[in-house]
């Protein structure tokens, strides 16, 4: 198979096909992958072989180096029917609080792949710098009402 270079800003739409798991029913397995944190262990190897990035496992702070330039670190956060978050994942959580400078500072240095499974098997990929979502979404989240105008 041969990997895509990815465009920034350009939204990927791709249609996920034998998606099973033994003797569950299809519509069964679907709604389970609608929770990004089941998504999230599937999709970033998938999205290693479908673009030209490096699948980094582990906690490093992001999830993938891209082939082209070892310098951009790339981070993939799921849209899901709560919307996008692209704080952290160490300040997500009961107790946590996201700490403004950190995170605005971690966000300037990154590219994130934000994936949607809203329609799963359908999936919306785009990529976009950090600086961008930024000045977009200062708040570090992407509100469902806005899911169709940020993959549009």
């Amino acid at each position: 198979m041969t990997t895509k270079i990815y465009a920034l800003g350009k939204t990927y739409t791709h249609i996920l096909k034998n998606i099973a798991f033994d003797n569950l029913p299809v519509d069964k397995v679907h709604s389970i992958f609608k929770d990004g944190r089941v998504f999230s262990h599937l999709i970033e190897p998938w999205l290693a072989n479908e673009f030209n990035i490096t699948h980094v496992t582990g906690c490093k702070g992001y999830d993938f180096i891209d082939n082209a330039n070892k310098d951009v670190l790339i981070d993939e956060k799921t849209f899901t029917k709560g919307g996008l978050s692209f704080t952290p994942s160490n300040m997500k959580g009961q107790g946590r609080t996201i700490d403004k400078d950190v995170f605005r500072e971690k966000a300037m240095k990154l590219t994130y792949c934000c994936v949607s499974n809203i329609n799963f098997p359908e999936i919306k990929i785009k990529f976009i710098e950090g600086k961008t979502l930024l000045e977009l979404y200062p708040n570090g989240t992407i509100p469902l009402k806005d899911h169709v105008k940020f993959f549009d």
